[in-house]
């Protein structure tokens, strides 16, 4: 077993088909007839069969042999929503094929006809993650019926112990709701942002744009300064977050709140975020905002260190 590595624990599972069952069912009534009747045929046909029965295990489990399993980073993934990933399969055999694969991962199955030695697959596999926050991966399986289909091999692949970080839920937001979120009082020339003039200077915050440090003044201070800038086009939004102590009425807040985030940024405000114990200021950059969505997907073990 240890020198064909079989997956993840080095162990391969086995399962009679519909075909394997009539097959073995039949070596039975040509073994019974042959010992009965003595005829050297029956006894020939009958070895051949079992023949047969032995080399289809042994050929499905070198099949399954030395392929090694990695699941690619991924990239971001949310709560409830139909995640990308890919699964790379290498197969470290010398000379020898695997042929007839099937990859069973999280309730979806994917078929791989051929997997050449010493090569490379991307295999692309959807998931749904159901939660927020740190995810084990699934139990991914690659079984075979190769090469009779007299039986259904499978082994459990090794995707190591790492967790994936999931995202709150996001989903549509209603354009009426963005104005509730408008920084009051502020005018188009009081408000920071990417223009060319500086309005002030202030410590650096997560989320700030480091291209923005004053690094005269911060060497002068000792602690990061950044540029406060007199904003020419962008428009400003606070989002205030005060948990719910209900936690199934928190989870809903979670997701609203992420998913009211992604729609200012979408639309071109820049967005504060301001928590219970830290505050975030994202600009309208175009990218995820990982840095709110991490402390809003992890919020609940925040809550309990």
């Amino acid at each position: 077993m240890g020198i064909l590595k079989l997956g993840k624990d080095n162990w391969a599972r086995t399962r009679a088909t519909k075909e394997g069952v009539t097959f073995l069912a039949l070596c039975f009534i040509v073994g019974f007839a042959a010992l009965n009747t003595g005829n050297n045929l029956l006894y020939l046909s009958f070895g051949i069969m079992l023949s047969l029965v032995v080399a289809s295990g042994v050929i499905s489990m070198i099949n399954l042999s030395r392929i090694d399993a990695r699941l690619r980073p991924p990239g971001d993934i949310y709560a409830d929503t139909p995640a990308r990933l890919a699964l790379q399969l290498e197969n470290g055999k010398s000379f020898i094929a695997s042929y007839s694969l099937t990859i069973e991962f999280g309730g979806e199955k994917t078929y791989l006809p051929k997997l050449p030695a010493h090569t490379k697959v991307i295999v692309p596999l959807g998931h749904v993650f159901n939660k927020r926050g740190w995810n084990s991966i699934p139990e991914a399986r690659l079984s075979t019926r190769f090469p009779f289909s007299f039986f259904r091999k499978w082994i459990k692949l090794d995707l190591g112990e790492e967790k994936l970080l999931v995202y709150p839920k996001v989903y549509d937001v209603s354009a009426s709701e963005h104005g509730r979120y408008l920084k009051p009082g502020e005018s188009q020339a009081e408000r920071t942002g990417n223009g060319y003039d500086m309005k002030s200077l202030r410590e650096y915050t997560d989320g700030d744009n480091p291209r923005l440090i004053h690094w005269k003044t911060s060497a002068r201070r000792g602690s990061l300064m950044i540029r406060e800038m007199h904003d020419e086009e962008s428009r400003a939004a606070l989002i205030e977050f005060i948990p719910d102590k209900d936690a199934y009425a928190l989870e809903i807040q979670i997701g609203r709140l992420a998913s009211l985030i992604m729609a200012l940024l979408r639309v071109g405000y820049d967005v504060e975020f301001v928590s219970p114990d830290r505050k975030y200021i994202t600009a309208q950059s175009g990218n995820t905002p990982g840095h709110v969505l991490t402390y809003l997907a992890l919020f609940d073990n925040l809550q309990s260190s």
